[in-house]
């Protein structure tokens, strides 16, 4: 009985204004959604420079390369990675190499310089992970 008294008090203090003036529905700001086969994730990257083979088989490359955890992120997927701190990083990246210390949510980012690794440390970054093409997909069994 209160529940009902309640809505009715606040349906008429909603419906009741000042003359001239009306109670407008406010219409959401649109929100930018991941695509379906997308994923967005906050993560700690840090940085590496050592290796010359990754874990699937490639050469690491400048620009290109990221270690991950396979289990949050598949190896072969492309990932768009944004800094705010440091936007010289920013752009599509692929998940083709792991990590001792790379485990849940930090990737490690393949740059050829062990001077720009050390002032890059630990940040955090925006992830955007496409799931439709990964290397698990393609493996041949």
């Amino acid at each position: 009985m209160r529940g009902i008294i309640f809505s009715i008090v606040i349906l008429a203090v909603l419906t009741i204004n000042a003359p001239g003036t009306a109670i407008e529905p406010a219409i959401p700001a649109p929100v930018q959604e991941p695509s379906r086969g997308e994923r967005i994730i906050v993560m700690e990257a840090t940085a590496y420079c050592y290796g010359s083979i990754t874990k699937t088989g490639t050469s690491p490359v400048e620009g290109r390369t990221i270690a991950v955890d396979p289990e949050v992120i598949p190896l072969g997927s492309r990932v768009y990675v944004s800094c705010e701190s440091w936007p010289e990083v920013n752009g599509w990246y692929i998940a083709e190499d792991t990590g001792r210390l790379v485990k849940g949510h930090i990737i490690d980012i393949y740059m050829k310089d062990r001077d720009q690794c050390i002032r890059w440390g630990r940040r955090q970054v925006k992830v955007r992970v496409r799931l439709e093409n990964h290397y698990e997909a393609h493996r041949k069994f």
